[in-house]
């Protein structure tokens, strides 16, 4: 491995590790502001009884979606983790073998040993690509999981605002709600979408 490939790996996992940390921490916020609409939701529902009956359904939809979303993204967070572990495991190797590839034939010769090493760390180079892609293709799943979470919400959305049209004394608030709630939706698949492409730019 050349120091150029070794160096443009250690740039691309660095890029992936500050994108995952930005997306960890949006996301947390993202999903807590969901969870707020779909509060601020049932609380409009309670405050006018059965005259938003219709709405209520939508309410309770949007809080439970928002509940199923927080599971996902938890369960997409324990994908991230070995993906990262693999990059800097990856790193550890490339760099060591390098290391030992730089050494003169000369010096191999008088520690046979040496050869052995780097063997032992190309054949761990070559487990840890075969990891990476299992955790590659489990992040992925994970991602259209809560992807797919993100579009049944945006299907609730739809719904509210339809039953928020066809109530009059309070229209306002009801579209005020809903739009609320679009918004934070879209925000989340916003983020999936930008963390998606950042793990594409580097792992195919």
């Amino acid at each position: 491995m050349s120091h150029l490939s070794l160096e443009e790996m250690r740039s691309g996992f660095l890029g992936i590790a500050d994108a995952t940390f930005e997306f960890q921490r949006n996301l947390k916020r993202r999903l807590r502001e969901i969870d707020r609409k779909a509060l601020n939701a049932q609380v409009l529902v309670r405050r006018h009884g059965q005259e938003l009956a219709g709405y209520g359904v939508v309410a309770r939809s949007f809080r439970d979606g928002a509940q199923r979303l927080q599971q996902a993204a938890m369960q997409l967070q324990h994908a991230i983790h070995p993906l990262m572990l693999g990059f800097m495991e990856t790193l550890r190797d490339s760099h060591q073998a390098e290391q030992l590839q730089r050494l003169s034939v000369a010096v191999r010769e008088r520690a046979p040993q040496l050869n052995e090493t780097l063997r032992r760390h190309q054949h761990m180079l070559e487990m840890r690509s075969d990891q990476s892609r299992h955790a590659t293709l489990r992040l992925s799943h994970m991602l259209k999981r809560v992807e797919h979470i993100v579009t049944e919400l945006e299907y609730v959305v739809i719904n509210g605002r339809i039953e928020a049209a066809l109530k009059t004394d309070v229209r306002t608030a009801l579209t005020q709600v809903s739009a609320d709630m679009n918004k934070a939706v879209i925000q989340v698949r916003q983020l999936l979408r930008e963390y998606a492409a950042s793990i594409g730019r580097v792992l195919p």
